[in-house]
């Protein structure tokens, strides 16, 4: 056998180099960071839950209407401006997707209404109009 031939435990070693190099590879392209439409999943996750939750303000038919709270009005606007800056996020990271600059302006209005609406209430429960 030469000096230059290759030996079993050299291409062993190789190969584990070679994989251990892939390997971190690996890892460190999944570690770049969140995904921009994973950015803008969460941020319509929020926007949902918070639909389901403190904006919730339908009613069944038949049954009475629901209150208004300045309270629960401003729990909404807090998880709306959650989901705002989730889709913020995402502009930053480069989606811009129509569907996505609807949903994005969508929310900025809403948060505009939510304000109107929270110092409308608030003036309300105050009995000052």
């Amino acid at each position: 056998m030469s000096a230059l031939a290759p030996t079993r435990n050299s291409a062993r070693r190789r190969t584990t180099a070679l994989g251990l190099l892939v390997g971190l590879s690996v890892t460190a392209s999944c570690q770049q960071g969140p995904n921009k439409h994973d950015v803008y999943m969460e941020g319509l996750q929020i926007e949902g839950d918070a639909e389901r939750g403190p904006c919730k303000v339908h009613y069944a038919e038949g049954q009475p209407a629901a209150q208004l709270s300045g309270d629960q009005l401003a729990a909404c606007l807090v998880r709306t401006q959650d989901a705002l800056a989730k889709y913020a996020e995402a502009a930053k990271l480069g989606l811009d997707d129509p569907d996505f600059i609807k949903v994005h302006q969508r929310c900025k209005e809403r948060i505009e209404r939510l304000e109107g609406m929270i110092a409308q209430v608030r003036k309300m429960e105050r009995g000052i109009e």
